[in-house]
């Protein structure tokens, strides 16, 4: 890998402790709902994200109906207390989300 082929790598620091306090602070709500009701909310939303916010195409990806998606994602927003029609919020979802993959937490 070179240096730029992966872009999450110069925003997240490399500290594991790091890492996992993140995931909790912003995910743990949903980590936990998904263990609990096999609800598969934050790869719902990691799905969505990954598809530029395109509900049709990320419904598609996951083989549910888009207002199948669309209610994951209010729940997501519900469990994480984060609006994810803002900027802020959702730049800090999906840092949250690429630190819990590094971590092994995601598929």
């Amino acid at each position: 890998m070179r240096y730029g082929d992966d872009s999450m790598g110069r925003w997240l620091p490399d500290d594991p402790a790091v890492l996992t306090a993140l995931v909790e602070h912003v995910l743990g709500a949903v980590l936990r709902y998904d263990e609990a009701h096999d609800s598969q909310l934050l790869v719902s939303a990691r799905t969505w994200m990954e598809r530029d916010r395109r509900t049709d195409a990320a419904a598609a990806a996951l083989h549910i109906h888009p207002n199948t998606l669309t209610y994951r994602l209010r729940r997501f927003g519900a469990l994480t207390d984060r609006d994810l029609a803002s900027t802020g919020a959702l730049a800090e979802v999906w840092l949250a989300i690429q630190a819990a993959g590094a971590l092994g937490l995601t598929d």
